[in-house]
This record gives structure tokens, sequence and C-alpha cells, in this order.
């Protein structure tokens, strides 16, 4: 296999949004970077750390309004002012210098992608925080402050003259935000978001299911994957081969962006899915055969979820990894199995569906 050269988007300025006692810690950031550091990745030429730059107003406007962009600077200026930690909603706080740590996440995003389409790097994965895919246009929620995935989609489209997008987002909650934002697609580019989650009817945040298909431009285009709970890995790669290859092989990404979250592990506090740490790094490992064919191995990954510090530092090494073509040094634990009655329910209920669904807008599953 060829080495290739894999950036990774990171600074300390990450770790200043720094909310107290709360699962989206920046002990999150510092467990990955601690064991990047002690793998020597970026002592290896394969590796090429990516500093980021601010995003502008301008872009972070192409999915947000104005009254949420002041609401986050506004609400930051008050926990400086304070000294204490100030609440979004119920579950997303904002500290000092969290305003100025999403401009750098999402700017982030948009340096990586400049560096993949400059030749710089083969592909990205931004270890990137506040996350983003709760958020969209005028509500930040989840944990999530700007949306990165959303925006690098219209960066992509506006600024970089890419005209279809796929985004696969593999986050344990539904990408809610994301949907929402492009619900009705985009006016710059052709966007296809693959959403594999828990089931809404057992997670927050209780939304993407298999009849949210889209509206107008993007009729068809919203593909929702509800797994019932303790789903493992086998049952990701099921939703490749009978649904997002296929549609792939259909729409022709020019660039795909990947929502990572890395809470699908079986032991996250905050879900109940039932993954290993090597399932996200194997089902890269096929979404990037479809980079590879369409889109000039064109992947940028951005971390959004994942509360099991030590097995998100492991997943997200695997997947970067298999970004760098090595999947022999991948970090595996003993393999896990769906039981009968999850694969049952998949294979004869929900793939069906799900097919039958979307058949109208897309001819492979005629």
């Amino acid at each position: 296999m060829v080495k290739l050269t894999t950036g990774i988007v990171y600074d300390d300025i990450f770790l200043e949004h720094r909310i107290g006692t709360h699962v989206e810690s920046h002990e999150r950031l510092v467990a990955i970077m601690e064991l990047l550091n002690q793998k020597k990745l970026f002592e290896s030429s394969n590796f090429k750390l990516i500093k980021p730059e601010k995003a502008t107003l301008e872009q972070i406007r192409y999915v947000h309004e104005d009254s949420l962009i002041q609401e986050v600077k506004e609400v930051s200026e008050l926990a400086k002012t304070t000294g204490h930690i100030q609440q979004l909603d119920m579950d997303t706080a904002v500290s000092a210098k969290t305003y100025e740590a999403s401009l750098y996440s999402v700017g982030g995003n948009l340096k990586g992608i400049d560096e993949i389409l400059a030749g710089n790097v083969n592909n990205v994965f931004a270890a990137v925080r506040p996350p983003g895919h709760h958020s969209n246009a005028y509500r930040c929620s989840g944990f999530c402050i700007f949306n990165n995935i959303a925006i690098a989609t219209e960066y992509l489209f506006r600024e970089k003259n890419i005209k279809r997008v796929a985004i696969i987002d593999w986050d344990c909650h539904h990408g809610n935000g994301t949907q929402d934002i492009f619900y009705n697609g985009s006016d710059h580019g052709d966007v296809v978001i693959f959403n594999s989650h828990q089931d809404g009817r057992t997670l927050y945040p209780g939304s993407g299911f298999i009849n949210d298909i889209g509206s107008g431009k993007g009729e068809g285009k919203i593909i929702n994957y509800p797994l019932p709970p303790r789903a493992a890995d086998d049952t990701i790669m099921l939703y490749f081969d009978e649904i997002i290859e296929p549609i792939c092989n259909q729409f022709k990404p020019e660039f795909i962006l990947i929502s990572a979250g890395f809470d699908t592990h079986w032991t996250d506090r905050l879900t109940n899915m039932g993954w290993t740490f090597q399932a996200p790094a194997n089902y890269l490992g096929k979404i990037k055969t479809v980079a590879d064919k369409f889109a000039e191995g064109r992947i940028q990954i951005t971390l959004e979820g994942g509360y099991e510090i030590d097995k998100q530092a492991k997943a997200v090494y695997n997947c970067l990894q298999v970004l760098n073509n090595d999947k022999e040094k991948l970090i595996t634990e003993n393999p896990r199995k769906s039981d009968d009655q999850t694969l049952n329910y998949i294979t004869k209920k929900l793939i069906p569906k799900l097919k039958e669904i979307l058949n109208p807008y897309w001819n492979c599953f005629n």
C-alpha cells in the first residue's frame, strides 16, 4: 500500500473551551494528543500537523444566523466578565474562550480542506472542539456551537468550486443540526447526508427517522439509519454495503466529509451502542474506497462526540492509520457481533424499508 500524507488539525486553543465537570471536556483532546505523541505520529513524515486559522464571520454566516453568532459572542464575554461558565441551553456550556475556540474549530476544518485541495496532504483528521453537528442555523445545542461540517460543506461549494459533497455522520447521536441546515438542500451545490445513529426513540436528540428524507432540492438526499441499542460493528458495514456504496456510485461525490463521533463504543456512558474501537476505522476503510473512486481520495474527518476518553483516543488513532493506508497498526479489542434479533430487524425490516423509501430518488435500488 502506498503511504499517504495525512493532515491532523490541532491547536491548544481547542483546550480553552473549558466548561467545568462536563463530559465534553478538553480532556478528550488531551487524551488523543497524548496517545498520538506516545505513538510518535508527529515524528513520521506520513503525518503533518496543520495549525488552524480563524474562520471569518462571513463564513460562519454560510449556515448560521447573526443572532446565533451574536449570542455565542455575548455569552462568552459574560463568562469572561463574571468568571463563571454560562449556559446556552441545559446541555451546552460556554466559557470565556468558547467564541474564539469555535472560530478556530470551524477555521481548522477550512484550513484542512485548503491543504487537501492544494495537494499538501491527501486527507485530514480535524481534532477540534467545540463540536458542531447538533447546531442548526439559529440554535446551539447538544454541546455544539458552530456547525463545523455544514460550514465546511458550504465552503467547498462557495469558495472551492466543488459541486457534490457526501457527508457521513457516524456519531451515536443523530446529527439533527446538519440535517436541519441541509433539509432543503443547498443553493450552491449538491449534498447527500448519510446519518447512522442510535434510534431516536431511545436517545437524544430524538430525531433521524427513515422517513426524514429531505424536501425540495434536498428530497431523497437525507438518509437516516437509526440503529437499535447494542447494534455492533456488523450493522454499520451493512449500511455501507447496502445503502451508502450504491448511492455514492450514482451520486459520485467529489469530496467526503465525516462527522466522527466516537460515542458508539460499547462502554460509552451517554449511549447504548455496541461498537468496538476498531469499528470506525473499519467503516472508514470502506468509505475510503468510495473516496478513491470518485473524490481523488479527498476525505476530511471532524471530531464530534465520544466520552470514554481512552477508548476515543484509540479509535481516533485507528482512523488515522486507515487514512494513511496502514491497517496493520490498528489497536483492536475482541470483536463484537449483534444478536440475532438485531440483525434480523436490520436485514429484514430496516434496510428493505429504507430502500423502498429511497427508490424513487435513486435508480440503484430499482
